[in-house]
Protein backbone atom coordinates (compact mmCIF):
# COMPACT_ATOMS: atom_id res chain seq x y z
CA UNK A 1 0.00 0.00 0.00
CA UNK A 2 1.21 3.62 -1.16
CA UNK A 3 0.91 6.31 1.17
CA UNK A 4 2.42 10.20 0.13
CA UNK A 5 3.07 12.74 2.35
CA UNK A 6 3.49 15.78 0.81
CA UNK A 7 6.49 18.21 2.24
CA UNK A 8 6.77 21.57 0.95
CA UNK A 9 10.12 23.76 1.74
CA UNK A 10 9.72 27.77 0.87
CA UNK A 11 13.86 28.61 0.28
CA UNK A 12 14.97 31.30 2.32
CA UNK A 13 17.13 32.95 -0.28
CA UNK A 14 14.09 32.91 -3.22
CA UNK A 15 10.38 33.48 -3.06
CA UNK A 16 9.71 30.59 -4.79
CA UNK A 17 8.34 27.27 -2.70
CA UNK A 18 10.47 23.89 -3.00
CA UNK A 19 7.80 21.23 -3.41
CA UNK A 20 8.36 17.35 -2.58
CA UNK A 21 6.74 14.44 -1.43
CA UNK A 22 7.68 11.04 -0.16
CA UNK A 23 5.81 7.77 -0.66
CA UNK A 24 6.68 4.93 0.71
CA UNK A 25 6.06 1.41 0.21
CA UNK A 26 6.28 -0.87 3.51
CA UNK A 27 3.69 -3.15 5.31
CA UNK A 28 1.10 -0.90 7.12
CA UNK A 29 2.73 -2.40 10.74
CA UNK A 30 5.53 -0.53 10.09
CA UNK A 31 4.77 2.47 8.22
CA UNK A 32 3.82 4.95 11.54
CA UNK A 33 7.21 4.23 12.63
CA UNK A 34 8.76 5.68 9.50
CA UNK A 35 6.13 8.54 8.51
CA UNK A 36 7.12 9.71 12.18
CA UNK A 37 10.77 9.03 12.62
CA UNK A 38 12.64 9.64 9.14
CA UNK A 39 14.56 12.73 8.95
CA UNK A 40 13.41 13.11 5.42
CA UNK A 41 10.25 13.44 6.63
CA UNK A 42 11.24 15.98 9.51
CA UNK A 43 11.53 18.83 7.14
CA UNK A 44 8.27 19.43 6.01
CA UNK A 45 7.38 23.37 5.83
CA UNK A 46 11.44 24.05 6.86
CA UNK A 47 12.46 26.99 5.20
CA UNK A 48 15.86 26.10 4.46
CA UNK A 49 14.83 23.25 2.06
CA UNK A 50 16.40 22.82 -1.35
CA UNK A 51 17.11 20.48 -3.86
CA UNK A 52 20.81 19.99 -2.53
CA UNK A 53 19.09 19.04 0.89
CA UNK A 54 16.78 16.91 -0.24
CA UNK A 55 19.62 14.98 -1.98
CA UNK A 56 21.19 14.61 1.34
CA UNK A 57 17.98 13.84 3.27
CA UNK A 58 18.02 10.78 0.02
CA UNK A 59 20.86 9.65 0.40
CA UNK A 60 20.52 9.03 4.12
CA UNK A 61 17.66 7.40 4.57
CA UNK A 62 18.06 3.77 3.67
CA UNK A 63 20.48 3.93 7.03
CA UNK A 64 17.64 5.62 8.85
CA UNK A 65 15.17 2.95 7.50
CA UNK A 66 17.62 0.13 8.15
CA UNK A 67 17.99 1.77 12.36
CA UNK A 68 14.32 2.37 12.80
CA UNK A 69 13.60 -1.17 11.81
CA UNK A 70 16.00 -3.03 13.93
CA UNK A 71 14.03 -1.77 16.74
CA UNK A 72 11.48 -4.06 15.76
CA UNK A 73 14.29 -6.96 15.06
CA UNK A 74 14.51 -6.38 11.38
CA UNK A 75 18.16 -6.32 10.85
CA UNK A 76 18.24 -7.34 7.02
CA UNK A 77 15.71 -5.04 5.41
CA UNK A 78 15.58 -4.71 1.52
CA UNK A 79 14.98 -1.02 0.50
CA UNK A 80 14.74 0.25 -2.86
CA UNK A 81 15.22 4.14 -3.41
CA UNK A 82 14.32 6.07 -6.30
CA UNK A 83 14.34 10.00 -6.99
CA UNK A 84 12.48 11.83 -9.83
CA UNK A 85 11.43 15.06 -10.60
CA UNK A 86 7.76 15.26 -11.41
CA UNK A 87 5.39 18.39 -12.60
CA UNK A 88 4.79 19.27 -9.55
CA UNK A 89 8.30 18.93 -7.72
CA UNK A 90 10.50 16.09 -6.73
CA UNK A 91 8.97 12.55 -5.43
CA UNK A 92 11.22 10.56 -3.16
CA UNK A 93 10.13 6.92 -3.34
CA UNK A 94 11.60 4.27 -1.01
CA UNK A 95 10.22 0.22 -1.50
CA UNK A 96 10.63 -1.86 1.21
CA UNK A 97 10.93 -5.22 2.42
CA UNK A 98 11.88 -5.82 5.92
CA UNK A 99 12.77 -9.17 5.68
CA UNK A 100 12.26 -11.84 8.20
CA UNK A 101 13.06 -10.82 12.09
CA UNK A 102 15.85 -12.10 13.89
CA UNK A 103 15.22 -14.48 16.70
CA UNK A 104 17.34 -15.24 20.39
CA UNK A 105 19.87 -17.74 19.94
CA UNK A 106 21.41 -17.72 22.88
CA UNK A 107 21.18 -16.39 26.43
CA UNK A 108 23.87 -15.52 28.98
CA UNK A 109 22.24 -14.04 32.59
CA UNK A 110 25.43 -13.84 35.12
CA UNK A 111 24.96 -12.26 38.38
CA UNK A 112 28.58 -10.43 40.11
CA UNK A 113 29.38 -8.60 43.73
CA UNK A 114 28.24 -9.88 46.84
CA UNK A 115 25.43 -12.63 45.95
CA UNK A 116 27.83 -14.43 44.77
CA UNK A 117 28.99 -15.38 48.23
CA UNK A 118 25.35 -16.56 49.40
CA UNK A 119 25.13 -19.58 47.41
CA UNK A 120 21.45 -19.80 48.11
CA UNK A 121 20.37 -16.23 47.34
CA UNK A 122 22.13 -16.76 44.66
CA UNK A 123 20.97 -19.91 43.09
CA UNK A 124 17.38 -18.74 43.83
CA UNK A 125 17.85 -14.74 42.42
CA UNK A 126 19.00 -16.46 38.72
CA UNK A 127 16.01 -19.09 38.61
CA UNK A 128 13.54 -16.45 39.61
CA UNK A 129 15.15 -13.30 36.70
CA UNK A 130 15.68 -16.70 34.33
CA UNK A 131 12.30 -17.48 34.81
CA UNK A 132 10.78 -13.97 34.48
CA UNK A 133 12.90 -13.48 31.45
CA UNK A 134 10.64 -12.33 28.49
CA UNK A 135 13.16 -13.00 25.75
CA UNK A 136 13.87 -16.41 25.52
CA UNK A 137 15.70 -18.01 22.70
CA UNK A 138 13.35 -18.56 19.96
CA UNK A 139 11.46 -15.69 20.20
CA UNK A 140 11.62 -12.48 18.32
CA UNK A 141 14.13 -9.92 19.26
CA UNK A 142 12.59 -6.40 19.76
CA UNK A 143 14.57 -3.21 21.14
CA UNK A 144 11.42 -2.62 23.93
CA UNK A 145 11.10 -6.36 24.11
CA UNK A 146 14.84 -5.73 25.52
CA UNK A 147 15.04 -3.19 27.63
CA UNK A 148 11.68 -3.95 29.07
CA UNK A 149 13.45 -7.81 30.06
CA UNK A 150 16.72 -6.33 31.39
CA UNK A 151 14.92 -3.24 33.65
CA UNK A 152 12.32 -6.56 34.80
CA UNK A 153 15.84 -8.00 35.98
CA UNK A 154 17.80 -5.19 37.67
CA UNK A 155 14.31 -4.94 39.32
CA UNK A 156 14.69 -8.34 41.21
CA UNK A 157 17.83 -7.89 42.27
CA UNK A 158 16.86 -4.41 43.58
CA UNK A 159 13.90 -5.62 45.44
CA UNK A 160 16.21 -8.04 47.72
CA UNK A 161 19.04 -6.94 49.82
CA UNK A 162 21.13 -5.54 47.08
CA UNK A 163 19.49 -1.51 46.73
CA UNK A 164 22.62 -0.72 44.66
CA UNK A 165 22.82 -2.91 42.07
CA UNK A 166 23.34 -2.07 38.87
CA UNK A 167 23.49 -3.12 35.28
CA UNK A 168 27.38 -3.94 34.29
CA UNK A 169 27.16 -5.09 30.88
CA UNK A 170 24.22 -5.35 28.06
CA UNK A 171 24.95 -6.93 25.22
CA UNK A 172 23.06 -7.63 22.17
CA UNK A 173 24.92 -9.15 19.14
CA UNK A 174 23.29 -9.54 15.97
CA UNK A 175 24.25 -11.99 13.25
CA UNK A 176 22.33 -10.80 10.22
CA UNK A 177 22.94 -13.10 7.90
CA UNK A 178 21.66 -16.20 10.20
CA UNK A 179 19.18 -13.84 11.50
CA UNK A 180 20.01 -15.03 15.47
CA UNK A 181 20.19 -12.64 18.02
CA UNK A 182 22.84 -13.91 21.61
CA UNK A 183 22.22 -11.66 24.64
CA UNK A 184 24.46 -11.33 27.15
CA UNK A 185 23.28 -9.20 30.58
CA UNK A 186 25.93 -9.03 33.56
CA UNK A 187 24.26 -7.79 36.77
CA UNK A 188 26.42 -6.50 39.78
CA UNK A 189 24.66 -6.84 43.43
CA UNK A 190 26.71 -4.35 45.07
CA UNK A 191 27.11 -4.90 48.44
CA UNK A 192 24.78 -6.80 50.49
CA UNK A 193 22.74 -4.41 53.14
CA UNK A 194 21.11 -5.46 56.51
CA UNK A 195 18.63 -3.25 58.29
CA UNK A 196 19.22 -1.22 61.42
CA UNK A 197 17.21 0.26 64.01
CA UNK A 198 13.94 2.53 63.47
CA UNK A 199 13.48 6.01 64.18
CA UNK A 200 10.31 7.40 64.14
CA UNK A 201 9.60 11.03 63.81
CA UNK A 202 6.60 13.18 63.90
CA UNK A 203 4.67 11.79 67.09
CA UNK A 204 3.02 13.99 69.54
CA UNK A 205 -0.30 12.60 70.65
CA UNK A 206 0.09 9.10 69.92
CA UNK A 207 2.29 6.43 71.43
CA UNK A 208 5.54 4.88 69.52
CA UNK A 209 3.72 1.49 70.48
CA UNK A 210 1.24 2.32 67.10
CA UNK A 211 4.31 2.31 65.00
CA UNK A 212 6.32 -0.36 66.62
CA UNK A 213 3.25 -3.01 67.39
CA UNK A 214 2.96 -3.14 63.23
CA UNK A 215 7.40 -2.40 62.25
CA UNK A 216 8.12 -6.16 60.75
CA UNK A 217 11.62 -4.87 60.48
CA UNK A 218 14.32 -6.31 62.68
CA UNK A 219 17.84 -4.76 63.09
CA UNK A 220 20.10 -7.53 61.42
CA UNK A 221 17.85 -8.70 59.02
CA UNK A 222 18.55 -8.87 55.01
CA UNK A 223 16.92 -5.19 53.70
CA UNK A 224 14.23 -5.84 51.72
CA UNK A 225 12.04 -3.12 49.70
CA UNK A 226 8.84 -5.35 50.67
CA UNK A 227 9.31 -4.93 54.40
CA UNK A 228 9.71 -1.23 54.19
CA UNK A 229 6.78 -1.16 51.72
CA UNK A 230 4.93 -3.32 54.17
CA UNK A 231 5.22 -0.90 57.13
CA UNK A 232 4.60 1.92 55.62
CA UNK A 233 1.37 0.65 53.86
CA UNK A 234 0.16 -0.88 57.20
CA UNK A 235 0.84 2.80 59.15
CA UNK A 236 -0.82 4.40 56.11
CA UNK A 237 -4.26 2.04 56.28
CA UNK A 238 -3.90 3.27 60.54
CA UNK A 239 -6.81 6.02 61.05
CA UNK A 240 -3.44 7.83 62.91
CA UNK A 241 -1.67 9.77 60.29
CA UNK A 242 -2.47 11.91 57.50
CA UNK A 243 1.26 10.76 55.82
CA UNK A 244 3.64 8.73 56.20
CA UNK A 245 7.26 8.00 54.66
CA UNK A 246 9.44 4.78 55.60
CA UNK A 247 12.79 5.03 54.00
CA UNK A 248 16.58 3.52 54.38
CA UNK A 249 19.51 5.70 53.21
CA UNK A 250 21.65 2.96 51.09
CA UNK A 251 25.30 3.98 51.05
CA UNK A 252 27.54 1.39 49.51
CA UNK A 253 30.40 2.03 51.91
CA UNK A 254 28.23 1.66 54.57
CA UNK A 255 25.72 -1.26 53.74
CA UNK A 256 25.58 -2.99 57.57
CA UNK A 257 22.68 -1.95 59.59
CA UNK A 258 21.03 0.38 57.46
CA UNK A 259 18.99 2.71 60.12
CA UNK A 260 15.48 2.96 58.85
CA UNK A 261 13.56 6.57 59.00
CA UNK A 262 9.66 6.59 59.51
CA UNK A 263 7.99 10.05 59.19
CA UNK A 264 4.46 10.09 59.90
CA UNK A 265 2.14 13.66 59.85
CA UNK A 266 -0.41 13.03 62.38
CA UNK A 267 -4.40 13.05 62.56
CA UNK A 268 -6.23 15.27 64.97
CA UNK A 269 -7.18 12.49 68.20
CA UNK A 270 -10.92 13.05 68.09
CA UNK A 271 -13.43 13.77 65.20
CA UNK A 272 -17.17 14.31 64.66
CA UNK A 273 -19.00 13.51 61.64
CA UNK A 274 -22.57 13.75 60.69
CA UNK A 275 -24.72 12.91 57.62
CA UNK A 276 -27.75 12.88 55.77
CA UNK A 277 -29.20 10.21 52.87
CA UNK A 278 -31.83 8.96 51.38
CA UNK A 279 -32.42 5.27 50.55
CA UNK A 280 -35.91 3.76 48.66
CA UNK A 281 -34.99 0.93 51.05
CA UNK A 282 -34.99 3.03 54.18
CA UNK A 283 -35.98 5.93 53.77
CA UNK A 284 -34.65 9.14 55.17
CA UNK A 285 -31.53 8.80 57.14
CA UNK A 286 -29.51 11.00 59.59
CA UNK A 287 -26.31 9.86 61.25
CA UNK A 288 -23.91 11.12 64.37
CA UNK A 289 -20.69 9.78 64.42
CA UNK A 290 -17.73 9.93 67.51
CA UNK A 291 -14.05 8.75 67.52
CA UNK A 292 -11.50 9.43 70.13
CA UNK A 293 -8.49 7.41 68.37
CA UNK A 294 -6.36 8.19 71.68
CA UNK A 295 -8.52 6.69 74.58
CA UNK A 296 -6.01 7.10 77.68
CA UNK A 297 -3.10 7.85 75.70
CA UNK A 298 -2.41 4.57 74.57
CA UNK A 299 -3.94 4.80 71.13
CA UNK A 300 -7.19 3.15 72.03
CA UNK A 301 -10.09 3.96 69.88
CA UNK A 302 -13.46 4.73 71.04
CA UNK A 303 -15.89 5.09 68.58
CA UNK A 304 -20.03 5.69 69.15
CA UNK A 305 -22.52 5.49 65.70
CA UNK A 306 -25.65 6.91 66.25
CA UNK A 307 -28.23 6.05 62.79
CA UNK A 308 -31.85 7.10 62.51
CA UNK A 309 -34.07 6.03 59.58
CA UNK A 310 -37.24 5.65 59.23
CA UNK A 311 -37.71 2.15 59.19
CA UNK A 312 -34.88 1.36 61.67
CA UNK A 313 -32.52 3.19 64.05
CA UNK A 314 -29.55 1.80 65.76
CA UNK A 315 -26.46 2.92 68.31
CA UNK A 316 -23.19 1.33 68.59
CA UNK A 317 -20.06 1.74 70.54
CA UNK A 318 -16.95 0.26 70.14
CA UNK A 319 -13.75 0.20 71.73
CA UNK A 320 -10.43 -0.98 69.79
CA UNK A 321 -6.78 -1.63 70.47
CA UNK A 322 -4.32 -0.68 68.19
CA UNK A 323 -3.90 -3.38 64.98
CA UNK A 324 -0.87 -5.37 65.81
CA UNK A 325 1.79 -6.37 63.29
CA UNK A 326 0.03 -9.36 62.56
CA UNK A 327 -2.58 -7.10 61.49
CA UNK A 328 -5.56 -8.36 64.14
CA UNK A 329 -7.96 -5.33 65.57
CA UNK A 330 -9.27 -6.70 68.29
CA UNK A 331 -11.89 -4.64 69.95
CA UNK A 332 -15.18 -4.81 72.33
CA UNK A 333 -18.90 -3.76 71.26
CA UNK A 334 -22.31 -2.86 72.61
CA UNK A 335 -25.05 -1.81 70.63
CA UNK A 336 -28.67 -1.05 70.54
CA UNK A 337 -31.18 -1.65 67.28
CA UNK A 338 -34.79 -1.19 66.69
CA UNK A 339 -36.36 -1.97 63.25
CA UNK A 340 -40.03 -1.85 61.87
CA UNK A 341 -40.31 -3.49 58.71
CA UNK A 342 -42.98 -5.22 56.92
CA UNK A 343 -44.93 -5.64 59.91
CA UNK A 344 -42.33 -7.32 62.33
CA UNK A 345 -41.39 -5.38 64.95
CA UNK A 346 -37.84 -5.93 66.95
CA UNK A 347 -35.56 -3.95 69.90
CA UNK A 348 -32.14 -5.44 70.41
CA UNK A 349 -29.66 -5.18 72.90
CA UNK A 350 -26.14 -6.82 72.78
CA UNK A 351 -22.87 -6.82 73.45
CA UNK A 352 -19.90 -8.67 72.13
CA UNK A 353 -15.96 -9.34 71.44
CA UNK A 354 -14.62 -9.39 67.93
CA UNK A 355 -11.00 -9.85 65.90
CA UNK A 356 -10.61 -8.88 62.50
CA UNK A 357 -8.01 -9.16 60.21
CA UNK A 358 -7.20 -7.73 56.84
CA UNK A 359 -4.58 -9.51 55.10
CA UNK A 360 -4.26 -8.63 51.24
CA UNK A 361 -7.04 -9.46 49.55
CA UNK A 362 -7.99 -11.81 52.55
CA UNK A 363 -10.18 -10.06 55.41
CA UNK A 364 -11.78 -12.49 58.49
CA UNK A 365 -13.44 -12.02 61.13
CA UNK A 366 -13.91 -13.65 64.39
CA UNK A 367 -16.49 -12.49 66.92
CA UNK A 368 -18.15 -13.99 69.86
CA UNK A 369 -21.51 -12.00 71.01
CA UNK A 370 -24.49 -12.00 73.46
CA UNK A 371 -27.91 -10.41 72.47
CA UNK A 372 -31.60 -10.35 73.59
CA UNK A 373 -34.52 -9.35 70.98
CA UNK A 374 -38.10 -8.90 71.98
CA UNK A 375 -40.44 -9.11 68.96
CA UNK A 376 -43.56 -8.03 68.30
CA UNK A 377 -45.70 -9.18 65.38
CA UNK A 378 -48.71 -7.63 63.25
CA UNK A 379 -51.39 -9.78 63.53
CA UNK A 380 -49.41 -12.53 66.00
CA UNK A 381 -48.20 -13.06 69.14
CA UNK A 382 -44.37 -12.13 69.33
CA UNK A 383 -41.18 -13.83 71.28
CA UNK A 384 -38.86 -12.69 73.87
CA UNK A 385 -35.51 -14.64 72.47
CA UNK A 386 -31.69 -14.35 73.29
CA UNK A 387 -28.35 -15.86 71.86
CA UNK A 388 -24.50 -16.42 72.63
CA UNK A 389 -23.14 -16.61 69.38
CA UNK A 390 -20.02 -17.26 67.57
CA UNK A 391 -19.55 -16.05 64.13
CA UNK A 392 -16.85 -16.59 61.76
CA UNK A 393 -16.64 -14.71 58.46
CA UNK A 394 -14.43 -14.82 55.51
CA UNK A 395 -14.47 -12.12 52.77
CA UNK A 396 -12.44 -12.31 49.18
CA UNK A 397 -11.42 -9.29 47.30
CA UNK A 398 -10.12 -9.13 43.91
CA UNK A 399 -11.22 -5.66 42.11
CA UNK A 400 -10.03 -3.86 39.81
CA UNK A 401 -10.99 -0.94 41.10
CA UNK A 402 -13.33 -0.87 44.88
CA UNK A 403 -15.43 2.36 44.19
CA UNK A 404 -16.13 1.24 40.53
CA UNK A 405 -15.67 -2.50 39.51
CA UNK A 406 -15.71 -3.47 36.13
CA UNK A 407 -13.41 -6.69 36.47
CA UNK A 408 -13.32 -9.43 39.31
CA UNK A 409 -15.17 -10.72 41.85
CA UNK A 410 -15.90 -10.29 45.78
CA UNK A 411 -17.14 -14.14 47.82
CA UNK A 412 -17.85 -14.18 51.44
CA UNK A 413 -18.56 -16.82 53.85
CA UNK A 414 -20.24 -16.72 56.94
CA UNK A 415 -20.81 -19.43 59.41
CA UNK A 416 -21.81 -19.34 63.58
CA UNK A 417 -24.37 -20.61 65.90
CA UNK A 418 -25.53 -21.19 69.41
CA UNK A 419 -26.66 -23.64 71.62
CA UNK A 420 -28.79 -24.03 74.69
CA UNK A 421 -26.22 -24.90 76.93
CA UNK A 422 -24.63 -21.42 76.92
CA UNK A 423 -27.35 -18.56 77.56
CA UNK A 424 -29.06 -19.30 74.28
CA UNK A 425 -32.55 -20.01 73.85
CA UNK A 426 -32.83 -22.63 70.88
CA UNK A 427 -29.53 -24.48 69.43
CA UNK A 428 -29.25 -23.57 65.39
CA UNK A 429 -26.19 -23.14 63.04
CA UNK A 430 -25.94 -20.86 60.19
CA UNK A 431 -24.51 -20.75 57.43
CA UNK A 432 -24.23 -17.76 54.63
CA UNK A 433 -22.65 -17.87 51.32
CA UNK A 434 -22.36 -14.46 48.59
CA UNK A 435 -20.26 -13.73 45.82
CA UNK A 436 -20.46 -11.22 43.32
CA UNK A 437 -18.61 -11.47 39.62
CA UNK A 438 -17.87 -8.36 37.66
CA UNK A 439 -17.29 -9.44 33.66
CA UNK A 440 -15.84 -6.60 30.79
CA UNK A 441 -17.84 -7.24 27.99
CA UNK A 442 -15.64 -4.57 25.63
CA UNK A 443 -14.86 -1.58 26.32
CA UNK A 444 -18.46 0.30 27.87
CA UNK A 445 -20.57 -2.80 28.69
CA UNK A 446 -19.93 -5.14 31.50
CA UNK A 447 -21.86 -8.14 33.31
CA UNK A 448 -22.76 -8.11 36.70
CA UNK A 449 -23.69 -11.31 38.33
CA UNK A 450 -24.60 -11.78 41.80
CA UNK A 451 -25.92 -14.64 44.24
CA UNK A 452 -26.40 -15.65 47.59
CA UNK A 453 -27.80 -18.89 49.96
CA UNK A 454 -28.47 -18.59 52.99
CA UNK A 455 -29.38 -21.51 55.49
CA UNK A 456 -30.29 -22.06 59.60
CA UNK A 457 -30.03 -25.84 60.88
CA UNK A 458 -32.06 -26.17 63.71
CA UNK A 459 -35.60 -27.54 64.49
CA UNK A 460 -37.32 -24.28 64.31
CA UNK A 461 -37.22 -20.72 63.76
CA UNK A 462 -38.76 -19.98 67.24
CA UNK A 463 -36.64 -18.63 69.85
CA UNK A 464 -33.79 -17.51 67.39
CA UNK A 465 -32.83 -13.43 66.95
CA UNK A 466 -34.29 -12.53 63.42
CA UNK A 467 -30.64 -11.37 62.53
CA UNK A 468 -30.04 -15.08 62.02
CA UNK A 469 -33.16 -15.53 59.90
CA UNK A 470 -33.52 -14.78 55.87
CA UNK A 471 -35.80 -12.58 54.02
CA UNK A 472 -34.78 -10.40 51.01
CA UNK A 473 -36.52 -7.87 48.45
CA UNK A 474 -35.56 -4.57 48.07
CA UNK A 475 -32.69 -2.13 46.38
CA UNK A 476 -29.55 -4.73 47.06
CA UNK A 477 -31.42 -8.13 46.47
CA UNK A 478 -34.34 -8.72 44.43
CA UNK A 479 -35.69 -5.54 42.64
CA UNK A 480 -39.47 -4.78 42.21
CA UNK A 481 -40.51 -5.81 45.55
CA UNK A 482 -40.17 -3.97 48.86
CA UNK A 483 -37.61 -3.84 51.47
CA UNK A 484 -37.38 -7.39 53.16
CA UNK A 485 -40.93 -7.95 51.89
CA UNK A 486 -40.11 -11.52 50.84
CA UNK A 487 -40.08 -14.29 53.43
CA UNK A 488 -42.11 -15.92 56.01
CA UNK A 489 -45.76 -15.04 56.62
CA UNK A 490 -46.80 -14.28 60.25
CA UNK A 491 -50.39 -12.97 60.93
CA UNK A 492 -49.89 -9.68 58.81
CA UNK A 493 -46.15 -9.78 58.99
CA UNK A 494 -43.36 -11.09 56.86
CA UNK A 495 -40.94 -12.61 59.21
CA UNK A 496 -37.35 -13.83 58.30
CA UNK A 497 -37.14 -17.77 57.62
CA UNK A 498 -34.39 -20.77 57.96
CA UNK A 499 -33.60 -20.89 54.02
CA UNK A 500 -32.55 -18.04 51.52
CA UNK A 501 -31.50 -17.96 47.74
CA UNK A 502 -31.22 -15.12 45.57
CA UNK A 503 -29.61 -14.69 42.05
CA UNK A 504 -29.20 -11.28 39.86
CA UNK A 505 -27.92 -10.90 36.65
CA UNK A 506 -27.46 -6.99 35.43
CA UNK A 507 -25.86 -5.77 32.09
CA UNK A 508 -24.66 -2.14 31.95
CA UNK A 509 -23.68 0.07 29.09
CA UNK A 510 -21.66 3.27 29.89
CA UNK A 511 -23.12 6.26 27.33
CA UNK A 512 -19.94 7.88 28.99
CA UNK A 513 -17.12 7.95 31.64
CA UNK A 514 -19.91 8.69 34.22
CA UNK A 515 -23.30 8.05 33.05
CA UNK A 516 -24.27 4.84 31.96
CA UNK A 517 -28.12 2.54 31.67
CA UNK A 518 -28.65 -1.24 32.70
CA UNK A 519 -31.01 -3.94 32.59
CA UNK A 520 -31.33 -6.63 34.95
CA UNK A 521 -32.92 -9.55 36.33
CA UNK A 522 -33.47 -10.69 39.62
CA UNK A 523 -35.00 -13.86 41.21
CA UNK A 524 -34.73 -15.16 44.84
CA UNK A 525 -36.92 -15.86 48.20
CA UNK A 526 -36.88 -17.00 52.00
CA UNK A 527 -38.82 -19.42 53.45
CA UNK A 528 -38.79 -21.90 56.58
CA UNK A 529 -38.47 -24.57 54.58
CA UNK A 530 -36.90 -25.80 51.29
CA UNK A 531 -40.10 -26.82 49.62
CA UNK A 532 -41.47 -23.64 50.40
CA UNK A 533 -38.78 -21.89 48.20
CA UNK A 534 -41.21 -20.50 46.14
CA UNK A 535 -38.49 -18.30 43.69
CA UNK A 536 -39.79 -14.52 42.51
CA UNK A 537 -38.57 -12.74 39.82
CA UNK A 538 -38.02 -9.00 39.15
CA UNK A 539 -36.66 -7.19 36.11
CA UNK A 540 -36.42 -3.92 34.58
CA UNK A 541 -34.06 -0.89 33.79
CA UNK A 542 -31.99 1.27 35.44
CA UNK A 543 -29.54 4.68 35.45
CA UNK A 544 -26.08 4.71 36.74
CA UNK A 545 -23.79 7.68 37.99
CA UNK A 546 -20.11 7.46 38.64
CA UNK A 547 -20.89 10.24 41.39
CA UNK A 548 -17.03 11.82 43.15
CA UNK A 549 -18.58 9.61 46.13
CA UNK A 550 -19.15 6.43 44.76
CA UNK A 551 -21.66 4.84 42.64
CA UNK A 552 -25.68 5.89 42.33
CA UNK A 553 -28.13 3.53 40.85
CA UNK A 554 -31.82 4.12 40.18
CA UNK A 555 -33.67 1.34 39.20
CA UNK A 556 -37.05 0.96 38.12
CA UNK A 557 -38.58 -2.61 38.69
CA UNK A 558 -41.33 -4.68 37.97
CA UNK A 559 -42.16 -7.37 40.26
CA UNK A 560 -43.52 -10.29 38.75
CA UNK A 561 -45.27 -11.67 41.58
CA UNK A 562 -46.90 -8.67 42.60
CA UNK A 563 -47.42 -7.82 39.19
CA UNK A 564 -46.17 -3.68 40.69
CA UNK A 565 -43.40 -1.05 39.45
CA UNK A 566 -41.19 0.00 42.50
CA UNK A 567 -38.54 2.76 41.84
CA UNK A 568 -34.68 1.98 43.73
CA UNK A 569 -32.52 4.40 44.23
CA UNK A 570 -28.94 2.84 46.12
CA UNK A 571 -25.48 3.92 46.44
CA UNK A 572 -22.77 1.95 46.65
CA UNK A 573 -21.39 -1.71 45.16
CA UNK A 574 -23.74 -4.07 45.38
CA UNK A 575 -21.87 -6.33 47.93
Amino acid sequence: MLLSIWMMAAACARAETFNYEVTLDVPDAYRSLLESNLNITQWHNNPAMNLAQLERLYEAAPADIRNLLSTEGYFSPRITPSLQQTASGWTAHFSIDPGEPVRVAKLDIQLQGDITQQSLVYDKLLARIRKQWSLKPGSEFLQSDWEAAKRNALKSMLAQQFPTAHMAQSEALVNAESGQVDLTVVLNSGPAFSFGKTTISGLQRYPASVVERLNPIVPGMPYSQAKLLELQSALQDRPYFKSVSVTAETDPSNPDNVPVQVTVTEQASQKIALGLGVSSDNGVRGQFEYEHLNVLNRAWRFKTHLKVETNQDSLITELALPRNAQGYLDSVNAFRERTDIEGETTLRYGTGVKRARLKGRVETTLALQFQTERQSVAGSLGDNRQALSLNYIWTYRNLNNPLFPTRGYIFSAQLGGATRALLSDQDFIRGYLRGVYYYPVGPRDGLIVRGEFGSVLATSREGIPSNFLFRTGGDQSVRGYSYLSLGVKQGDAIVGGRYLAVASAEYDHWLTRSWGVATFYDIGDAADTLPNLKLVSGYGIGARWRSPVGALNLDLAYGQATQSVRLHFSAGVSF
